[in-house]
């Protein structure tokens, strides 16, 4: 019984030793790995700054302030209708968005941009104006019998 207990116990010492011997010699392999990994992440990382992200958008100025008194003084000077004020504020966003997605800006009220920005109010009020316009003979044809 000893015999065998004693045959066990070198076979469980063996085992136990190949087994420190291959975690020893797993180390490199695991410290390669990690490294090749962070390389990798690295290259990506440098890879998807580079080229992934665009060219910036440049910012633009707004004088909507101006626009929106000059319109509220005559819309309370000719009495306009709720509808048209409403018209008029979807037409507003709607040349605003045009403007900018048509340029690649980013439009801020001109108060609110530093000296030396793009002021684009002309342009938005010239596609305001064709909104409106177009609303217009929109409305006039949906009138006519």
């Amino acid at each position: 019984m000893r015999a065998r207990e004693k045959r066990r116990n070198r076979q469980r010492r063996a085992t136990m030793q190949r087994k420190a011997e291959r975690s020893d010699a797993a180390w490199p392999v695991i410290v390669s790995a990690v490294l090749l990994s962070g390389a990798l992440a690295a290259a990506v990382a440098a890879a998807t700054v580079r080229y992934g992200t665009g060219e910036p958008p440049r910012i633009a100025g707004v004088r909507l302030a101006e626009i929106a008194a000059e319109y509220t003084t005559r819309a309370a000077s000719e009495g306009m209708a709720v509808e048209d004020v409403r018209a008029w504020g979807a037409a507003l966003e709607a040349a605003l968005d045009l403007v900018a997605e048509s340029d690649g800006l980013v439009l801020l009220p001109a108060r609110a941009v530093a000296a030396g920005a793009l002021d684009v109010t002309d342009r938005v009020e010239a596609a305001l104006a064709s909104f409106l316009a177009v609303g217009e003979a929109m409305r006039t044809e949906g009138d006519a019998p």
